[in-house]
This record gives structure tokens, C-alpha cells and sequence, in this order.
């Protein structure tokens, strides 16, 4: 169910990832909301950031995050946390870029990420 939620939100929001979707469904014979939105979206969203161009393509993106970060499902909050922002982490540069357009729910999520994987949390 909260696939269902999560995909069709996405991809009213972004219908120019269906034909990605449905590929992915073919590959995988199911939705696998970390592989797809890691493969698929957390890196495009990284080279969105890296060009810096397609600013108004960025902030829908984070809107989307941000919608993602503040949902009561566990699920939809973890697959942002552990798969997008964890990517988007793991290069210093898109990172900071990303930070400009993080809301704040989005921008918490992010920072507990970099303090985990700081070890700060281990300290």
C-alpha cells in the first residue's frame, strides 16, 4: 500500500519517469520503491544538482521530499532518508548544492544521515 502512495504520487508529479516505471516493473516483476527511486530518481536529481540549470525542476523535486519526509508511513520517510538523501550525501558537492532547496523535514532527515554516517551518533 504505501508503494501504491508513494509511486502514484511520484509519478502524477513526474510522468516523465512512467516509462522508467514501467521498465522497472518489467525487470523486477514488482515496484522496489529503493531500487527504483535510487536508480532512477536519486540519480537524476544528482545531475539536476550538479548542472545547477533546471532550477524550477530542482525545487519540484524537493517539494516531492518534502512530502516524502512528513508522511505518517515509515516507509515513504525511509526510503527518502536511506536511499535518496543517503546518494545525494555521498558526494560532498551535490550535497551542499542540495541543501539549498531542502525544506525543513527534508533538511533534519539529511543531517541525522550525515551524523550517522560521521559516526557522530557513535561517539
Amino acid at each position: 500500500m504505501e508503494n501504491d502512495i508513494l509511486v502514484n504520487h511520484f509519478l502524477k508529479l513526474f510522468p516523465e519517469f512512467h516509462d522508467c516505471y514501467i521498465e522497472h516493473l518489467d525487470f523486477n516483476q514488482e515496484f522496489l520503491a529503493h531500487v527504483f527511486f535510487g536508480d532512477e530518481v536519486s540519480k537524476h536529481v544528482e545531475d539536476l544538482l550538479r548542472e545547477n540549470s533546471d532550477i524550477k525542476q530542482i525545487e519540484k523535486f524537493f517539494i516531492f521530499f518534502e512530502w516524502m519526509a512528513t508522511q505518517t508511513e515509515i516507509y515513504i520517510v525511509q526510503v527518502l532518508s536511506t536511499t535518496i538523501l543517503y546518494n545525494i550525501g555521498g558526494d560532498i558537492h551535490v550535497l551542499e548544492q542540495a541543501k539549498r532547496y531542502m525544506k525543513p523535514y527534508t533538511k533534519k532527515l539529511s543531517q541525522e544521515i550525515e551524523d550517522l554516517h560521521s559516526g557522530k551518533y557513535f561517539s
